[in-house]
């Protein structure tokens, strides 16, 4: 009989604890005693990436799996009590939970029963990807974690994966046993078992779990086997595989929509309350009684300004300063604006399909009461959601009106400028029609009107610049609500008994 031989060998800086082989491809990740995740090629031995632990994760990992497909990576974190679901294509994290206790073995298995209705299932779910468009890739160049949407193969499809089910079983140290499907969504918590779970293993029709615990006593460690009856998860596996399904997808799609909303804030830059710092910095040091609006209003009509109005233009705010505002301004609402129309409204009208489907899925009682679905519940959401679209596209209106005001303010604004430091004005911005005037005046009136309300909570006294209001995670009701005459939208709330509550 012919003897095992060696093939290769690796010299590692750290002790390994853990490893565990990919079913599908030629890889082995790799844990040490240092709390570093790493993914090593068989052939060769040759490493592919390292995940150091940090900060946002953990670094004292318990345990890990591979998903069933080999291309995510499951590992256990004691330190944050988390459970991380990592690419295998690059040391980035997909998707993270938290758990009670800390994670002591894990399997993650796939479901190998066939029914004629988890069939059905799976076409339909076909039929979802052909109706619904892909999701618009996130900029690369924000968030870090946007780079999981960055990609064309890269967004909800990897997180989801095959639509066959597939789960993954956590043992904890105090002996609890949860069962994720596809990883994210929890179909069953099993307590009451005594010791620290070693290992475990779930059928692959669902019907039993086995499972290896330790009791530690006074004398030796008691280490037991035994199984335990999981058929009421196979009985009911086409509804679970439903509601997991459903739950994966709507979980993506809220973190898509995190995401978006996380790059539409990096996107609205500081610079853009320059205009209110500076407004309000004036109202502090002037010394005249004069408004701040009347002061603009005059150099409007009458092309002249006070020496207070002319300081704060020409040496604190500059033509150069001036310039560079308007760029920012249009940059920052264009990128915003481009976030809200591909991104927010893709992911909410996605995020309806499916709430839709689960609400259709909440009244069958017979079926999935049992499992807690809750009609009224998932109502609630797709009136959440709806609102959700309903401000977005007010913000779209704000961002729209914006620029304009913006864009005719600081044309009118930087002529007036160049006159009074006597440089050329260009012919082409010399003549100013009796329509732009009138458009300035009533951006000065509407938004130039001093507040001193403002100033005890955001230290300014104009709220010139209004997207951001949209944008920052404040429990304020908006400062400057849009108008609503002639509001399609605010009309249609008005008429609609369900919303207009809501309101």
């Amino acid at each position: 009989m012919p003897s095992f031989r060696q093939v290769g060998e690796k010299q590692l800086p750290h002790e390994i604890i853990f490893m565990s082989w990919s079913p599908k491809r030629d890889l082995i990740a790799l844990v040490n005693k240092v709390g570093e995740v790493l993914l090593h090629r068989l052939a060769n031995i040759q490493r592919v990436w390292i995940l150091p632990p940090n900060e946002n994760t953990g670094k004292e990992v318990t345990c890990l799996a591979w998903r069933p497909d080999g291309k995510i990576l499951a590992f256990g974190l004691a330190d944050t009590k988390k459970v991380v679901l990592c690419d295998v294509e690059k040391p980035e994290s997909l998707h993270s939970f938290s758990v009670e206790r800390p994670v002591s073995c894990m399997q993650w298995m796939e479901v190998t029963e066939e029914n004629s209705v988890l069939k059905s299932f799976y076409n339909a779910e076909d039929e979802s990807s052909i109706l619904l468009p892909r999701l618009p890739a996130l900029p690369k160049n924000y968030n870090a974690t946007a780079k999981i949407f960055s990609e064309e193969k890269s967004d909800e499809i990897k997180l989801l994966g095959d639509v066959r089910l597939n789960a993954l079983v956590l043992g904890g140290v105090s002996g609890e046993i949860e069962i994720y499907a596809y990883g994210m969504y929890k179909i069953a918590t099993i307590v009451e078992v005594f010791g620290s779970c070693l290992g475990l293993c779930l059928s692959s029709d669902l019907k039993s779990l086995s499972v290896i615990t330790e009791l530690k006593t006074s004398t030796t460690p008691v280490v037991t086997y035994f199984q335990l009856d999981t058929s009421l998860l196979s009985e009911y596996l086409p509804e679970v595989t439903r509601m997991a399904r459903k739950f994966t997808h709507i979980s993506t799609l809220l973190q898509y929509i995190k995401l978006s909303l996380t790059c539409m804030c990096e996107a609205w830059e500081e610079i853009l309350m320059q205009m209110d710092s500076q407004l309000t910095k004036f109202v502090q040091e002037k010394n005249t009684t004069t408004s701040v609006q009347d002061e603009f209003m005059d150099l409007l009509l009458w092309g002249k300004a006070s020496p207070e109005l002319q300081e704060l233009l020409m040496n604190q705010l500059t033509v150069k300063g001036l310039k560079k505002l308007g760029q920012a301004v249009e940059s920052s609402y264009s990128t915003i604006q481009k976030l809200v129309i591909s991104h927010l409204q893709s992911g909410s009208e996605a995020l309806l399909y499916h709430l839709s489907e689960l609400k259709g899925m909440a009244l069958w009682k017979q079926k999935y009461e049992p499992l807690g679905l809750d009609a009224k519940a998932i109502e609630d959401a797709i009136m959440s959601v709806g609102s959700f679209s309903l401000k977005a596209n007010e913000l779209l209106q704000v961002i729209d009106s914006g620029m304009k005001n913006f864009k005719a303010f600081f044309r009118w604004l930087y002529v007036a400028m160049l006159r009074m430091s006597e440089d050329h004005v260009p012919p082409e911005l010399n003549k100013m029609t009796q329509n732009e005037i009138t458009f300035v005046a009533d951006f000065i009136t509407a938004h130039f009107n001093e507040a001193p309300e403002l100033y005890n909570q955001k230290g300014k006294y104009f709220n010139v610049e209004l997207v951001g209001q949209y944008l920052k995670d404040e429990d304020d009701i908006l400062m400057s609500p849009p108008r609503t005459e002639g509001n399609q939208w605010f009309n249609f709330l008005q008429n609609s008994a369900p919303l207009k509550d809501r309101v």
